[in-house]
C-alpha cells in the first residue's frame, strides 16, 4: 500500500487498527506544493510514504535537456534510445574513465494490478536485490539505488519517485575495464554467490556520479518538481 493520507481507526476493530498501523503507520512529510517540498529525512524509515498523484514529466526523448546542463556535466552528446515503437529514454554520452554513459529511462508498473511503479522498487519487490538503498535525491526525490548488469556488467541504477505512476531512472554505464576492475559482481556468473563487499565498493565509487548527473539533469525534465509536487 502507498500511503496518501492518514491511517483512519474504527474503534470497533482494534485489531484491524493495528494491523492497518503496522502495514501503513502515517508517513512523515508536508502536502504536496508547487515547487515541490523539502522531503523529512526520517521518511526514509517507512515502507509507505505520502506522494502526489501527478503527470509524469519524463517524455522519453532528449530534447528536454539543456545543452548547457549537458556540457556542465561534463558530457559529449545526447542520443535518443529507440524502441520498436518509438523512443524510450535518453543516452548522456560522458565517454570518461569513471562513466561511459548514463541512460534516462522510463519505468512504469508491470500490470494493472500495480498502480505505481516505484513502491515496488522502494519496498524491495521490483529491480536487484544485491544491492538496496533508500535515499532523498536533492532532498526533493523519494529515490532508490540498486546495482543491475546491462550487458553482464555491473552499474548504478537510481529510480526516482516523480509523484506518478511511472518512475524516472538513471542507469550509469561504466566503461568496461572500470568493471572489470571490481572482480566478478554478477552472481549469476559465481553460481549466485555474492560478494557483498565488492559490491559495496562498486556502488560507494560508483552511484555519486550518478546522483550528481540525475539531480542537474532532473532540472530539466522537471523543473520545481520532486515526490510531493503538484504540477
Amino acid at each position: 500500500m502507498w500511503c496518501t493520507g492518514p491511517v483512519k481507526i474504527r474503534l470497533a476493530a482494534v485489531a484491524v487498527a493495528l494491523a492497518a498501523l503496522a502495514g501503513c503507520s502515517t508517513p512523515p512529510g508536508p502536502a504536496p506544493a508547487s515547487p515541490a517540498p523539502v522531503l523529512p529525512e526520517d521518511a526514509i524509515a517507512y515502507d509507505d510514504l505520502l506522494s502526489a498523484d501527478r503527470e509524469f514529466p519524463f517524455d522519453n526523448t532528449c530534447d528536454q535537456l539543456d545543452p548547457g546542463t549537458v556540457d556542465e556535466l561534463g558530457a559529449r552528446d545526447v542520443q535518443v534510445l529507440q524502441g520498436i515503437a518509438g523512443p524510450v529514454g535518453c543516452a548522456v554520452e560522458f565517454g570518461t574513465a569513471e562513466l561511459d554513459e548514463l541512460w534516462i529511462e522510463t519505468r512504469s508498473p508491470p500490470n494493472p494490478s500495480e498502480p505505481r511503479y516505484f513502491p515496488l522498487v522502494w519496498n524491495g519487490e521490483a529491480g536487484s536485490t544485491t544491492y538496496h538503498r533508500r535515499l532523498l535525491l536533492d532532498g526533493r526525490y523519494y529515490a532508490v539505488e540498486t546495482i543491475d548488469f546491462y550487458g553482464g556488467q555491473p552499474g548504478c541504477y537510481v529510480t526516482v519517485d516523480t509523484g506518478s505512476p511511472d518512475a524516472v531512472q538513471f542507469r550509469g554505464i561504466v566503461p568496461e575495464a572500470l568493471a572489470a576492475s571490481y572482480g566478478e559482481l554478477n552472481s549469476s556468473f559465481t553460481n549466485y554467490t555474492v560478494d557483498h563487499a565488492g559490491t559495496e565498493k562498486f556502488m560507494k565509487d560508483n552511484c555519486p556520479a550518478v546522483e550528481k548527473a540525475a539531480i542537474a539533469l532532473l532540472g530539466d525534465i522537471d523543473p520545481g518538481g520532486g515526490s510531493l509536487a503538484t504540477s
